[in-house]
């Protein structure tokens, strides 16, 4: 196995331990139920990773998505591996455009008032930590 193949083998297992650690955040107590082991051509372990039912489930879905594209569009499965996409300009500008038009004094109302009155501070948090603090647009120089 080439360095390459090494490397590349080691990803997916990131990303699988990456996963199941999102999935087990939420419920600790779940116990592993798939052991996924890597291994070269000749029999050496690469590594391995334990998975609990859901995280299996989501990587059984997602292979299952990559598999489907390939079959059913194998010239543009196999462009994708070679070449990187051009994007249409078109379609960026038009993107571009829309988050533009986006108010982000209405889309912070809107969002604070969907928020329930007890979780409205930790939502404003949420925003400062995101965007950092924003003053009012109409606030005088500290007032806010």
């Amino acid at each position: 196995m080439s360095t390459d193949d090494r490397a590349r083998a080691q990803n997916l297992l990131d990303e699988l331990y990456r996963l199941n650690g999102a999935d087990t955040l939420g419920n600790p107590t779940q116990t592993p139920t798939t052991r996924i082991q890597i291994r070269t051509a000749d029999g050496q372990l690469v590594g391995e990773a334990l998975l609990s039912a859901r995280s299996t489930d989501e990587t059984t879905l997602a292979i299952s998505a990559v598999a489907e594209y390939a079959l059913v569009m194998p010239a543009d499965y196999q462009a994708g591996r070679t070449t990187t996409p051009e994007l249409d300009p078109f379609l960026i500008a038009d993107i571009e455009d829309h988050f533009a038009d986006v108010d982000l004094d209405d889309l912070t109302r809107q969002t604070l008032n969907g928020a329930a009155p007890s979780e409205r501070m930790a939502v404003t948090r949420a925003i400062d930590d995101m965007f950092g603090h924003i003053p009012h647009w109409d606030a005088e120089d500290g007032e806010l």
